[in-house]
This record gives structure tokens, sequence and C-alpha cells, in this order.
């Protein structure tokens, strides 16, 4: 028995779906989960480091709302009484803390600011009642040699306040890595101070991996149930499919003795119908691809949005701070410095991720030769969604021959610009049949023109449209940079020229080069 005979091709098509769509499985499979454990390593490295600044951060904050509670209850004169000290002393005594963790409060009475064997003397410790009442020299050094308290008041002397990490007793038998804030407080001339036990924070950081690698382990076996379930469930339809080609072949093969003529019919069918299979499997591909290029578009939108999402939260935060010092015109200038500081690293932060996003262009500071058309039609493709929805076509008379020694990533985002704001034109003005014409020609020099076929720029608006911060949009859409940064791109980076021209049929912006 031929078992590749005409009379087995079901089994053959089943066969072939079943080891196709098993293969596919297993290989998706092994991807998913070397890339989840992949996702795992990167994910912990981010929460140890967020965790030890996030600790850091409430070190800060918790001295730092000690101190703001101080000056709420009491006024200047009163912090100088003997009185109103020995009661803020037994409140921060009586202060109730994680035992688990020793993020005790500890105080210093400081006596000398520039150090020495009697710097200080030690008022308020939990840990080391043995030290309260003793003097503090700024010899001491931790079991690794390091002389920590000179490190703390060297920094205390030049910006009031210093974040070190030193090894510390934890117990009468044992020594840990710990992280302490220390604040000089000048109207009681206190160091206040607060830290926590690296060990601490590993059980924490601990507690938090084993449920998020709990997590990955749940989301990896489900999706591989998934990818199972699929493959069931397409293996099936194969079979079923490949049993009912078997009974129309069977039912064609009995025809074939009666003529030659069914024969050839039967023949031509079934080559239709096999041209008809392979250009649905080819669109079904296609679709496919499509979608999984959306999903990767959803996924780095995802990302930049859960990596905004917490600095927009601590933004919010710190606003109301500010809002509650105001109220209490507590809001001096080292307030309002600090806070600006705090509001400025957000920001920056926010906008590195901005940057790594924009590395899709892949970043090259690099003059080189390139082809004009080939970056025209790489931003095109970024594009299209944003002009595909608002039915916007593109018309190209582009000379291919055209190419350019400069900086190719810049030029694109000029391109970019340019685009995208022909497309806000044509979809403020509701054109009806909105069109983006690009042109890209020689004449003495080298031109690209961009035009629209909307209702022009306003007279008044025309020679300020480069002006940085300019913008004839509302203040949610524009930003007034993007025209200024791409005449600054083109005339200063690129050495070419950028102009517009405008009527009430469109406006042509024209980029212009030496040859």
């Amino acid at each position: 028995m031929n078992w590749f005979g005409y009379k087995n091709i079901s089994n053959i098509i089943i066969t072939t779906i079943i080891l196709v769509i098993l293969s596919n499985t297993i290989l998706i499979s092994l991807f998913y989960y070397k890339n989840k454990l992949k996702e795992y390593d990167n994910t912990l490295i981010s929460m140890n480091n967020d965790n030890i600044q996030r600790q850091k951060i409430l070190l800060h904050n918790s001295v730092n709302n000690i101190i703001e509670m101080i000056e709420y209850k009491y006024t200047k004169k009163q912090l100088e009484t003997l009185e109103v000290r020995n009661e803020i002393l037994k409140w921060l005594k009586n202060k109730k803390y994680d035992k688990n963790k020793n993020n005790y409060i500890f105080v210093y009475q400081l006596l000398d600011i520039y150090g020495g064997d009697k710097f200080a003397k030690m008022i308020i410790n939990p840990n080391r009642v043995d030290l309260i009442g003793k003097y503090l020299s700024t010899n001491y050094k931790d079991a690794k040699g390091f002389n920590f308290r000179e490190k703390f008041l060297r920094d205390i002397r030049i910006y009031g306040d210093s974040t070190v990490t030193y090894t510390y007793k934890k117990t009468s038998t044992k020594t840990e890595e710990k992280i302490s804030y220390f604040k000089y407080y000048k109207p009681l001339n206190w160091i206040i101070a607060q830290g926590i036990y690296k060990d601490d924070i590993k059980h924490d950081f601990l507690s938090k991996t084993q449920l998020l690698q709990q997590t990955i382990q749940t989301n990896i076996k489900d999706n591989i149930l998934l990818f199972i379930l699929f493959s069931i469930i397409a293996v099936s339809i194969g079979y079923l499919i490949g049993r009912k080609i078997q009974n129309i072949i069977n039912a064609q093969a009995k025809e074939v003795s009666k003529t030659a003529n069914e024969l050839a019919k039967l023949n031509k069918e079934l080559d239709n119908k096999v041209t008809a299979a392979i250009i649905k499997k080819n669109e079904q591909e296609e679709i496919l691809m499509q979608k999984s290029k959306f999903i990767a578009l959803g996924e780095t939108i995802s990302l930049i949005a859960h990596q905004w999402r917490q600095p927009i939260s601590e933004l919010g935060a710190i606003i109301l701070n500010i809002k509650f010092h105001h109220k209490l015109n507590k809001l001096d200038d080292n307030m309002m410095a600090k806070k600006a500081q705090e509001i400025e690293t957000l920001l920056e932060y926010m906008s590195t991720t901005i940057d790594d996003f924009r590395t899709f262009f892949k970043p090259n500071k690099m003059q080189q030769d390139f082809n004009i058309n080939n970056s025209i039609q790489r931003v095109l493709h970024i594009t299209k969604p944003m002009l595909d929805e608002y039915n916007i076509k593109i018309i190209e008379e582009i000379d291919f021959s055209i190419n350019l020694h400069s900086y190719e990533n810049e030029f694109e985002q000029v391109l970019l610009n340019l685009i995208s704001n022909a497309k806000d034109a044509l979809v403020n003005d509701k054109i009806k049949n909105p069109i983006i014409f690009i042109s890209v020609y020689k004449n003495k020099n080298i031109y690209i023109d961009i035009r629209d076929n909307a209702n022009g720029i306003r007279t008044q608006h025309k020679d300020k449209i480069f002006n940085p911060y300019f913008t004839t949009k509302d203040d949610a859409n524009g930003t007034g940079i993007g025209l200024y940064m791409s005449k600054t791109i083109i005339e200063k980076n690129m050495l070419g020229k950028i102009y517009v021209k405008t009527s009430k049929k469109g406006s042509c912006f024209t980029i212009e080069f030496n040859k």
C-alpha cells in the first residue's frame, strides 16, 4: 500500500496539520516561557532598586513629617524652653514602631558641628539604651571601618541632611547593614534620624519576589494551557476537514471510471478548490500578522502607561503636600525648592520614558548617505494608522534617485512633524476629501514639498509659525515646539532651508537643500 497515494491525501493533510500545529504550539510555548523568565529577571532587578530607593524616600519623609509635626504644634519661642523640649522627647520616646524592622527614631544633641570626640550626645535611641546620655565621637568606625558619623556630619554642614549606608548593631550579638537618614533641626540643635536595616528591606523584597514568581508561573501555566486548547481545537477542525476532503475524493473517484471528461472536470474543480484554499490561507496569515503587530504596539503603549502611572501619582502627592504647607503658611523657599526639585526629577523620568520609546527610529548622530524616498516611506509607515483613521489620502510624486548626506533620523523627525501638522489641519478644517501631497524633485537644488488641501494658514499667523511656543491649536493639542524644532534641524543641523506658502486651497511646506 502506497501511503502517499491519492486515496491517502486526507491522512497526509491531517498528519501535516497536526505536525505543524503541534510544532508551532511547542515553539510558541518555549518562546513565551523564555520571554517570561527574562521579564521576571528584569523585574527583579528593577524591583530591588526601586525597593531600596522607596525605603530611602520613606525614611526621608518620616523624619520630615516629625519635624513638621513639631513646627505645627510649637512656635519657635516655645521650642527654646526646656519644658517643651522634654515634652517632645517624651513624645518621640513613646512613638511605636515595627519591632520586627527596627525602624526607630534616634536623636543626637549636637554639641560641635565640626566633629570631634564629643561632637554630640545621644538623647534617644530605643535600640541602644546604653548610649543614651553619652558623648559620641566622629572618630568611631563601623565593623567595616567606615567612619559614618564623620560622613553624615560633613553632609549636614553642607546640605543640612544626609543619607548614609553603614554597618551597625541590630541586636547585642548581630550587626547588619543599615540605611539611615539624618537631618539637622536648628531650632532644637538636634540631629533627628531614622534608619532601616537592609535585611528588613530584603525580607519585604523576598515577599514581593515570591508573589511575582507565583504570578508569572500562573500566567505561564494559563497561557500554555490556552495554547494546548487552541491546538486541540485546531487539530480537531483539521481532522474534520481532512475527513470531509477524503469523502469528497472517494465520491469523485467513483465517477472517474465512468468518463475521462468527468475526470478532467473533477481535476479542474479540485484545482479551483486548492487555489481558493491557498488564497484563504494567505489572507488568514496576513490577518494574523497584522494582529500580532497591533498586539506588540499595544504592549509597548501599556508599558509606557505603567511607567508613567507611578510618577503621575507622586506628582499628585507632591502637589497636595505643597497645598497643605501653603494652607498652614509653612511653604518657605527651601520647601518650595525641594518640592520643585522632586517634580523636576519625576518629569525628567517621564521624559526619559518617551525618549526610550522614540528609539524606534534608531537615532544616529553620524552623518550618512540615505535615500529620501526610503525616509519618506518609513515615516508614512509610522503615520499610516493615524492617516487612515481620518481617511487622508497620500499622493506621491517622488524622484527615487535623490539621496542626501546628512542626519537621517533628524530628517525623518521633521517629515513626521510636517505630516502630523497637515493631518491636524485637514481634521480641524473638516475637509471632505483630505489629501496630503508629497513631492521630491531636483531643479537647481533638492526640494521636498509637503502640501495639504485644507483651508490654509491665516495671514496674521504665517510669520509666527516657526517661532517657539507659538501654536494655532488649543492648549490640549499643541505646544508650539514642532515647527520651531523642524526649522532648527533643517537650517542649523542640516544646513538647508524650510519655508511655507499658503492660500485658501491649502499650505505647502518646502524643504530645500543644496545639491
